[in-house]
């Protein structure tokens, strides 16, 4: 048996995306993203465990996880030619950013397949959500491309892989999410996510996520851009 056969056996689908099938998904923060299975594919701490948004509400429920393994899958299988897919999607959509990861994160066939499309479509950013230093690393420097490392108390360690194994010439940036309870100093990162994008009574600091300090979140990332258009940097 194949290392893809025993990968795709021990999920929850082995379904392919059908021929016509859109890969990407939607939701209120970023409208469109390319979403992934959590199992499978994400190595969280315990707190992004505690706190993560796709562990709730419609990302888990069984058509929103059929799609989500139907692209892993796919991306599995044929990496460059998902990526032609989602390049024929997103313009066809007339998607105006690629958020990758919108749930899940990183593995190999996904940052060839990422690398793929980056090239083909270089007239709008790509930005990649992961916690995942070794994997992302390997992503190819491109002026569209920004690499979301996310990190929390737990995981600075991941912070010091990224910078041993990153290209100098990579654009990526760390977000901080804080626990249940913790009130950052601003000074964690350029991007902070408090617990459940709420300030919960505290001043707001420099770099809070526009998440936390709009009330309307709808389509926040897109009226935003800080984590794709070098802000964040």
């Amino acid at each position: 048996m194949s290392v893809r056969t025993l990968r795709k056996k021990v999920v929850f689908s082995d379904e392919l995306l059908a021929s016509n099938e859109n890969p990407f998904s939607t939701n209120k923060v970023t409208r469109y993203s390319l979403n992934f299975p959590i199992i499978g594919t994400c190595a969280p701490t315990a707190l992004c465990a505690d706190t993560c948004y796709f562990t709730k509400g419609p990302s888990t429920w069984s058509a929103s996880l059929r799609k989500q393994y139907r692209l892993m899958n796919t991306v599995i299988d044929e990496p460059r030619e998902t990526a032609g897919r989602i390049v024929a999607w997103a313009i066809r959509l007339k998607i105006d950013y690629i958020c990758w990861n919108g749930g899940g994160d990183l593995f190999p066939e996904l940052v060839d397949c990422i690398n793929h499309t980056t090239a083909v479509l270089s007239d709008r950013p790509h930005w990649v959500r992961t916690r995942k230093p070794q994997l992302a690393s390997r992503i190819e420097p491109r002026p569209n491309v920004y690499v979301h490392l996310s990190i929390d108390n737990h995981s600075w360690d991941r912070y010091e892989k990224m910078k041993a194994l990153a290209p100098s010439s990579l654009q990526w940036f760390t977000a901080y999410q804080c626990a249940p309870g913790e009130v950052p100093t601003g000074n964690e990162s350029k991007v902070i996510f408090r617990d459940g994008y709420k300030l919960r009574g505290t001043a707001p600091v420099e770099n809070d996520c526009y998440l936390n300090l709009t009330e309307d979140i709808t389509g926040a990332c897109g009226r935003c851009r800080r984590c794709f258009d070098g802000s964040a940097l």
